[in-house]
């Protein structure tokens, strides 16, 4: 089995807690994550996406932004480590013994081990994400930001008419309009400036003529690419129109439910934890035993991507949710948006349309 031990990186980005965030800004260029210490003791990490948070100065001291993820051991599984980053949505883990720090793992070099042993020879249509974020070229680099916080998505598409024209990720942002100066000094000019940029169009920073592969190119060669041009995401599609995208996530999500021995992961959208009455153990039990049961041995292997989104309607006491829910599985994808009143109610009529998807492809 492979484990945390195997694919350590030893060779990390350090800066002391009491580091002011112009002592550690420029170090991002190199890394995702810097490891943050007090008398060289692990405290916690500093994330690139902290550098998007409104309320972050050059003179902000790090211990102020730290996040303290999942601690690996030397010995956990690549499947555990999937499920970590995917559940956290931090892609650089650190790796401790007896509290002492001996180096980090990141979703690249999990994501390259697992996908050698099963599933990279398969199409990228069966695990990307069919409901990419994208914004239209004249959209305010304000707006781009948003979705960018709200979403916690690292890479966004610019498209006009349904063709795909560029693209942003968060290293657009944060170099070209967040933190494009590191100098003090200039910090009060630059703060006008910056407010100036949010209200320019989309097009100004995007990446022009990004990426697009075809569904059907394999898993290990959507990562690969990734891989070498240094993207945080690969955009799916044809001619020149969005199907999908696939980013870290995407690429891990299939292996979250292996530690557990359970064929088929369920993953959730961050944003269900503020719906009223749900309950992730609770709904995890509920859509095994009323849905996935019945399709296991059908699918043999994949995920099932749960979001729900709440409204102010409410009726009998209960709000009005949106569930989107994407199915993937060996025999392809299946993807449905239903709502109800309540969580379980959403959930259930997402989980009738997809089952009359996979009835009607049986029978093809």
């Amino acid at each position: 089995m492979v484990t945390a031990q195997d694919i350590l990186r030893k060779e990390v980005i350090k800066k002391d807690s009491n580091d002011s965030f112009s002592q550690a800004i420029n170090l991002f260029d190199k890394t995702d994550a810097i490891i943050i210490t007090d008398h060289n003791k692990y405290q916690g990490m500093l994330l690139k996406r902290t550098l998007m948070e409104p309320n972050v100065t050059l003179q902000t001291k790090l211990h102020t932004l730290l996040t303290h993820p999942p601690k690996l051991t030397p010995t956990t599984s690549l499947e555990e480590i999937a499920c970590a980053m995917v559940e956290n949505n931090i892609y650089t883990l650190p790796v401790l013994h007896n509290d002492t720090l001996l180096g980090m793992v990141t979703a690249d070099d999990v994501i390259k081990k697992l996908t050698e042993q099963t599933i990279g020879t398969q199409p990228v249509k069966t695990i990307m994400c069919t409901t990419p974020l994208s914004v239209s070229p004249m959209e305010t680099i304000g707006k781009v930001l948003h979705l960018f916080r709200q979403e916690h998505s690292p890479y966004l598409a610019v498209v006009d008419h349904s063709t795909v024209v560029g693209a942003i990720t968060i290293n657009t942002i944060i170099n070209k309009v967040l933190h494009s100066h590191s100098n003090i000094e200039a910090r009060d000019s630059f703060e006008s400036e910056k407010r100036q940029k949010l209200d320019l169009s989309a097009k100004t920073i995007m990446n022009e003529q990004p990426l697009l592969l075809s569904p059907e190119t394999s898993i290990r060669d959507v990562h690969s690419k990734m891989h070498q041009f240094e993207q945080p995401g690969i955009f799916i599609g044809k001619d020149n129109h969005l199907h999908g995208i696939v980013t870290h996530k995407e690429l891990l999500a299939p292996f979250t439910g292996t530690a557990n021995e359970e064929t088929i992961a369920i993953q959730f959208h961050h944003r269900n934890s503020k719906v009223e009455g749900f309950d992730k153990e609770q709904t995890v039990q509920f859509l095994r035993t009323e849905f996935l049961k019945n399709y296991e041995k059908y699918l043999q292997v994949g995920y099932l991507h749960v979001s729900l989104e709440q409204h102010k309607e409410v009726k009998q006491g209960l709000f009005r949710v949106v569930c989107e829910m994407k199915l993937s599985g060996k025999p392809g994808v299946f993807y449905a948006t239903q709502e109800g009143y309540g969580p379980q109610q959403a959930m259930r009529n997402a989980f009738l349309a997809i089952e009359h998807q996979i009835n009607k492809a049986k029978k093809t």
